[in-house]
């Protein structure tokens, strides 16, 4: 079992001075114990015999999290860790923290000082950390998790990915650690005891900040419930599989987690490209559009959205966002065979070259086509209904062709509408 432990910063308000408010930090305390992190904020753990560095220190929030199943210092703040290390009490450990703000070795009596302590929930990368690494074990060993992977062609062994049996919190059952994962979201207390779990029956992807942090979740049902299929944790953020590279030329974006993790496994594709996965038709976020503005070397934004009505107007909408974006960016866009995406391509076709020959055979997104539309729809209406139809614009044979959207053939005895 892994346990998470974090310290929070805390402020000491002694009685009779209330204008005088300390912070002890995380890294007072190691110094305090002899204690250094690495580089990297790590050092190894001094609750367990610990041979490699397992307990990773957060100084931005004064937290800690050792990642060792053979550690059960649980979770908590720095009186916590000073209650560990001193096998102490809270209140005796608040007194030694007292003393190390003040700079003394003295033990404070119980009636010198009066202590508030201010503190704030356990730091969420932490325990979605945690929690990744659970749902990542649990996958293989779930007969009804491996199936759907295989089903949809993803081979979980290689990705960042995970299942939620819904009894995570049983196991990890840690005062702490259950209240945080509250307080994100991740379980919800139900009146008569226990809690509804988030996402439960889902396969579970990461979604990563700008330091390859998981700073949020995602969950894809594996029963297919229409009403049920896609779980957010509340306040998304993060991205999908992680921020592209600075060193990004090709940039292809997809509609679909599940898209860009068929594309993913297809090693020759994240050589040359980088990919990028929306939140759905109407899932490019601004945290989406910071991410591509940052990319220096970017040359080319290809779009590979589903080939239906909404993937469509999808691409056409986004195009024009990201054009304004990167305005000396090319924007493609890939053809994908009608009422197709990029997961079912790779489900139907034995070779996943099929995916990349489609990405071979972009075209430029043209925005001049786009204008040329604009215009002769605009013109069309101010025509009027009635006279459209009094006075359709025919071709040969009773071919009507005024509307590019809209071909009607009409010869008075077969009327034909293409779309």
């Amino acid at each position: 079992m892994v346990y998470f432990v974090q310290i929070r910063r805390f402020k000491i308000y002694p009685h009779g001075h209330k204008s005088n408010k300390a912070q002890l930090s995380i890294t007072q305390v190691l110094e305090h114990y002899g204690l250094k992190a690495d580089k990297s904020n790590k050092l190894c753990c001094p609750f367990h015999d610990d041979k490699s560095p397992s307990l990773q220190i957060y100084p931005a929030t004064n937290t800690y999290c050792c990642f060792s199943a053979a550690c059960k210092a649980g979770t908590g703040d720095a009186i916590q860790f000073i209650q560990l290390k001193e096998n102490c009490s809270k209140h005796e450990a608040l007194n030694k923290a007292t003393s190390l703000i003040s700079g003394n070795q003295i033990k404070t009596q119980p009636s010198e000082a009066k202590l508030i302590i201010q503190t704030e929930p356990l730091e969420k990368i932490a325990v979605l950390t945690k929690l990744f690494k659970y749902f990542s074990k649990s996958l293989p060993l779930t007969k009804k998790a491996v199936d759907y992977t295989e089903s949809r062609a993803l081979h979980y062994k290689l990705h960042e990915v995970g299942f939620n049996t819904g009894d995570w919190h049983h196991k990890l059952n840690e005062k702490n650690f259950i209240a945080a994962c509250v307080s994100f979201g991740l379980l919800k207390a139900r009146a008569a005891n226990g809690f509804n779990v988030w996402a439960k029956d889902c396969i579970i992807f990461p979604l990563k900040n700008e330091e390859n942090k998981i700073v949020s979740l995602y969950g894809r049902s594996i029963i297919n419930n229409e009403e049920s299929r896609h779980f957010y944790l509340q306040n998304r953020n993060g991205l999908y599989p992680n921020y592209p590279s600075l060193q990004t030329k090709k940039l292809i974006i997809v509609e679909s987690i599940i898209d860009a993790a068929s594309l993913l496994q297809i090693s020759i594709l994240n050589t040359n490209y980088s990919i990028l996965a929306l939140y759905g038709t109407n899932g490019l976020t601004d945290e989406h559009q910071q991410a591509i503005i940052n990319l220096p070397q970017l040359e080319e934004i290809i779009l590979m959205l589903n080939a239906d009505e909404a993937g469509i107007a999808a691409t056409h909408k986004h195009a024009h966002t990201l054009q304004a974006l990167h305005t000396g960016v090319h924007i493609a866009q890939v053809h994908i065979p009608t009422g197709e995406d990029v997961n079912s391509l790779l489900q139907s076709h034995d070779d996943a070259k099929i995916l990349i020959d489609l990405i071979e055979q972009r075209t430029n997104f043209s925005f001049s086509t786009e204008k040329e539309k604009i215009q002769s729809s605009e013109n069309i209406d101010s025509i009027g209904t009635q006279q459209q139809s009094a006075f359709p614009l025919r071709g040969s044979g009773g071919l009507i062709t005024q509307n590019a959207e809209l071909l009607i053939y009409d010869n008075c005895e077969l009327y034909i509408e293409v779309l």
